[in-house]
Parts: C-alpha cells; sequence; structure tokens
C-alpha cells in the first residue's frame, strides 16, 4: 500500500517508520528540511525522535506535494491540532483521489471546538476518516514495544 504520513514530529515519525516496516511504501513530510534530511541520511528524526532507528525503506521530504502526488491508499495527519486545518487544506491541493485519512493529531480546535476528524471530514469531503488514539508515547511505538 502506498501510504503517505503528514508531519514529522516524533508520533508521525514512529507511524511512518511502523508502516514502512510492515512493507507498505511510506513517505513522511517534515516541515522541516532538516528533519527530512536527516531521516533520509542517518535513518533517525534526530530532532524530535533522536536513538530511534528508523526502516531503511521509509522515505522523507520537506515537499508537501511531493509526500501526496502518486495517489496515496492511505494519509496519516499527525501534525499539531492547530495547524491541521491549514495543512488538510494545503493538502487537498496534492490529491488526485480521496485516500483513507486516517488522524493521529490529538484535541480540538480552538477556534471552532471540532474534533480533530471533524475539520478533516469537513475539508476532505469524500475521504473515509479514522481516529487512531490510544495509551501509547512514540519512543514506545518507534521500539515497536
Amino acid at each position: 500500500m502506498r501510504c503517505a504520513v503528514v508531519g514529522a514530529g516524533a508520533w508521525g515519525t514512529a507511524l511512518a517508520d511502523v508502516l514502512a516496516r510492515n512493507g507498505h511504501e511510506t513517505i513522511v513530510w517534515a516541515r522541516e528540511e532538516d528533519v527530512a534530511a536527516s531521516i533520509n541520511e542517518s535513518r533517525e528524526n534526530r530532532r524530535f525522535l533522536a536513538g530511534a532507528t528508523l526502516s531503511p525503506s521509509l522515505r522523507a521530504t520537506p515537499d508537501l506535494g511531493i509526500a501526496l502526488r502518486g495517489r496515496p491508499e492511505l494519509v496519516v495527519f499527525a501534525p499539531p491540532s492547530q495547524v491541521l486545518r491549514r495543512i488538510v487544506v494545503e493538502a487537498r491541493r496534492y490529491l488526485d483521489e480521496m485516500p483513507v485519512a486516517v488522524i493521529a493529531s490529538k484535541g480540538i480546535e480552538l477556534e471552532s471546538f471540532a474534533l480533530m476528524t471533524t475539520i478533516v471530514e469537513e475539508e476532505l469531503a469524500g475521504a473515509a476518516v479514522v481516529a487512531l488514539s490510544g495509551p501509547s508515547f512514540a519512543a514506545e511505538v518507534a521500539a515497536r514495544q
């Protein structure tokens, strides 16, 4: 399956690594160029998930268009909650077809009090939207615990 993870913080990186290790073609979008370079060159997200060795097949890019072109079947959204709507609106420009959208961001939008799933349902009409939650930490997921 072709997967894109939007947001290369600790949580997004850990989820991208799990997808890649399970045989899915996975690319993660990092807003910060140094994060994308670190993932690609050293197989580690030194800024947000230091010490975790990432799958050799995981790719990273600082270009959202590159991450989302090519019809990913699954898109995991893992940015901070207060920028989710803006990022989803931007992401919509690059999606030819609506993927399954997995929401890994936690919280509510301060202006509207909308849940993260509601934001994506509003901005990606037609996408199947699911929420990923649970008592887990990025470092533990990256360590495959």
